[in-house]
């Protein structure tokens, strides 16, 4: 079953402004433009600078060689692939969790590996190699800290801090021997959590763990990890960062068309700053300001001068980490990349970002909503089934009434509840009349309207919980699969992580992946 997200109503109005290309974004961004267009997006790089696909290959080819990743014919065939210049990537990221992190993260790697084969059919003179690029540098710990389990938070203690990606792994087996306890009755569980266990014990930080975990699960995709925080990496958005340092002008390209687009009523994502990167050294990422005399940095008694700074970005260009405003930026510098799968939020800001590639002179890739997906197991299909309940009717529930209407109850309608309204459309028009003949009694009729008017709220509220007490059993059911994920306010791909359905679905990768077609803007309800 699917089902068109921008149906649903969860999504930005700019990110719904784009799937539908309403005016009040066309009118700012064109179709043509390769935000909307792959063909202008492969046309854009299609002279990707060679010495960069050198650099990439050779880094990538390093990596896989250090930790040991070298069996899956498709992976390396892909990163040599990298060098000819008729190969271009799909590429998704996201920030680094323990297990991959919520399940939307498998979706987004699915829909990357699903655009690149799409567009091999399109264009098979050309290859197209899928991406995850690991957002390896962001330091928001909190966001990353816990893994939630079958009705459970398993956290990860540690003191670290700065770049997540470059964490170690040595604080990680009390979560582990906390996860055994939990699924001591589950030798396939255990058995999966030691798979997980062996993965994360020999990877120095998250970053390799990370890449290990999605090797053992999606290498037979042929889908390609890259870990931007590397010098050589660093060294080739060396441009990048004096500019942005010197000049500070991305502040307001960025926020010129942002208020164009507040102009038109489309939503924000994201803020810029004066300077977009931060300094990245150690256990240390913090932002760089400028005071009118130096730089500094945030939260440290670090301080440079001009000269100090263009030293420092010459020789050690591993030190400075774009925030989101410029890390695009640096993916697309990096990458041969003609499109960028991302969710509701990333295409959100990214469609802020459209002066920037201009002022920075990249070309953008072509922007796809990755997919969204729910799972139901049979029987619970089968219920709603049995009361002619449509899944996607389960997102339009906003209260009781609406509950009783879908579990098919014969009184789901109150009727006192439409006395009521006529009631206060009574009072209304009394007041009215009595104020226009000037009538001297209406407080009379208003006092004693207002026990008729309690009555009546008494007699709705018995009614309704009548109706509820006698539809208690099915009202629960419903509840619960509305808090199983089908709902606005609880989307399951947030709530349910990754590892829950890896331990739940022996199969869960291959069902997502055989179920998941590319329809960008289109969710799917599976069974499992």
């Amino acid at each position: 079953m699917e089902v068109d997200l921008t149906t649903l109503g969860f999504l930005s109005s700019a990110t719904s402004a784009f799937l539908k290309q309403e005016k009040s974004l066309t009118e700012l961004i064109p179709t043509e433009h390769s935000f909307f267009s792959v063909e202008n997006a492969i046309e854009l790089k299609k002279d990707f600078d060679s010495s960069t696909r050198k650099i990439l290959v050779e880094a990538l080819r390093e990596q896989y060689k250090r930790l040991n990743l070298m069996e899956s014919e498709k992976v390396n065939s892909n990163v040599e692939a990298l060098l000819e210049p008729n190969t271009f990537t799909v590429t998704t990221g996201q920030q680094l969790h323990l297990f991959l992190g919520p399940a939307f993260m498998v979706y987004k790697l699915i829909s990357a590996i699903k655009a690149a084969e799409h567009y091999q059919t399109m264009y098979p003179d050309k290859k197209f190699v899928p991406v995850f690029w690991l957002a390896s540098e962001d330091h928001d710990f909190e966001e990353i800290k816990n893994t939630p389990l079958f009705g459970q938070d398993f956290e990860w203690k540690t003191m670290q801090q700065g770049a997540c990606g470059r964490y170690h792994l040595k604080d990680l087996p009390p979560l582990f021997h906390e996860l055994k306890l939990k699924l001591a009755n589950d030798q396939n569980a255990l058995g999966l959590i030691s798979d997980f266990e062996a993965i994360y014990s020999t990877s120095e930080n998250l970053s390799d763990a990370t890449i290990r975990l999605t090797y053992h699960l999606f290498s037979q995709y042929g889908l390609l990890c890259l870990e931007p925080d590397t010098k050589v990496f660093k060294s080739c958005f060396k441009t990048v960062i004096s500019k942005e340092l010197l000049d500070m002008e991305s502040e307001k390209a960025f926020n010129d068309f942002s208020g164009k687009m507040v102009e038109h009523q489309l939503s924000l994502q994201l803020k810029s700053r004066p300077i977009n990167l931060f300094y990245l050294k150690d256990n240390l990422r913090a932002r760089i300001a400028w005071d009118g005399t130096n730089y500094m940095v945030s939260g440290t008694d670090i301080s440079l001068t001009k000269d100090e700074m263009l030293r420092e970005i010459d020789t050690y260009p591993e030190h400075f980490s774009p925030n989101a405003v410029l890390r695009p930026l640096y993916q697309e510098i990096l990458l041969p990349n003609i499109a960028y799968i991302g969710g509701n939020a990333e295409i959100n800001y990214w469609l802020q970002l459209i002066d920037i590639f201009r002022l920075y002179k990249v070309g953008p890739p072509t922007l796809l909503l990755r997919q969204s997906v729910w799972i139901i197991s049979q029987k619970k299909l089968d219920w709603l089934t049995i009361r002619n309940i449509n899944p996607i009717q389960l997102f339009n529930i906003k209260n009781e009434q609406d509950k009783l209407k879908l579990i098919g109850s014969e009184d789901s309608e109150n009727p006192f509840n439409e006395l009521l309204v006529k009631f206060e459309e009574l009072k209304i028009k009394a007041q009215s009349m009595a104020d226009k003949d000037g009538l001297k009694n209406i407080k009379t009729l208003i006092e004693n309207g207002k026990l008729y008017e309690k009555t009546l709220k008494e007699f709705a509220k018995s009614k309704n919980e009548l109706e509820l007490d006698k539809n208690a059993k099915d009202l629960k059911k419903l509840e619960q699969i509305n808090n199983d994920g089908f709902s606005n306010n609880i989307i399951q791909e947030r709530i349910i992580y990754s590892l829950a359905f890896l331990i739940n679905q022996e199969k869960y990768i291959e069902l997502c992946f055989k179920n998941i077609q590319f329809k960008p803007g289109i969710g799917f309800f599976l069974i499992g």
